[in-house]
């Protein structure tokens, strides 16, 4: 199984694509966690993507592709969450793949409104004790945790809007680059954590 997850932030790519990978043995590849990776290690390239970074430049695609190879190579099975982003970087993860001699199976799209995505980060707060994130409807703190919780800036209503814009605009057109190729499902991501697991375990047809 070799998929990757779309969907507006908000919509449970991460949550989803650490379920599936504990539920069907699928190496769960977040491009995020590999650039604070590289960039904890001091790898030449996590030098080069700080260097990004301290300007206030996006990292350009190649490099994250460049990380993300050597995953998508030793893995069989693998679930790919946070890219492409981009039509050019599903161009660019096309090529590597391509060199690598591996194919994609599947593309799942997780949709949610984005009034129903817009409640739900808002409410998210961040313990700053423990650094662990709740949301104060859904998940409410433990009387374990002391806090402050606060919320981030990334998280107000603005920050969020402005988010989902820039996903409309640049991440959603490649549901139909996706579907051209008959990659493409859709999932409601609006149901329950585990309903949503469920159903992406009966699309990708890898059982229970």
């Amino acid at each position: 199984m070799r998929i990757i997850l779309l969907g507006p932030q908000g919509a449970g790519k991460g949550t989803q694509a650490a379920r599936l990978s504990e539920r069907t043995g699928a190496r769960h590849i977040s491009t995020g966690d590999l650039v604070r990776a590289e960039i904890r290690a001091g790898t030449e390239l996590g030098r080069k993507v700080q260097e990004y970074n301290d300007r206030g430049e996006l990292v350009p695609d190649e490099i994250i592709v460049e990380m993300a190879k050597p995953h998508l190579r030793e893995a069989e099975s693998w679930i790919l969450d946070g890219f492409p982003r981009t039509e050019a970087q599903a161009r660019a993860l096309d090529e590597a793949l391509e060199e690598l001699g591996v194919g994609l199976d599947r593309v799942v799209a997780l949709e949610a409104p984005d009034e129903v995505l817009v409640r739900r980060l808002s409410g998210r707060r961040q313990s700053e004790a423990t650094g662990r994130i709740y949301h104060v409807e859904h998940d409410p703190p433990p009387p374990d945790d002391p806090g402050p919780f606060v919320q981030r800036k990334d998280d107000t209503e603005e920050a969020i809007r402005r988010r989902l814009r820039l996903y409309h605009e640049q991440t959603e057109p490649l549901k139909g680059y996706y579907a051209q190729r008959g990659l493409l499902v859709t999932v409601d991501a609006t149901r329950s954590i585990e309903e949503v697991t469920e159903e992406l375990l009966r699309v990708l047809g890898v059982g229970a």
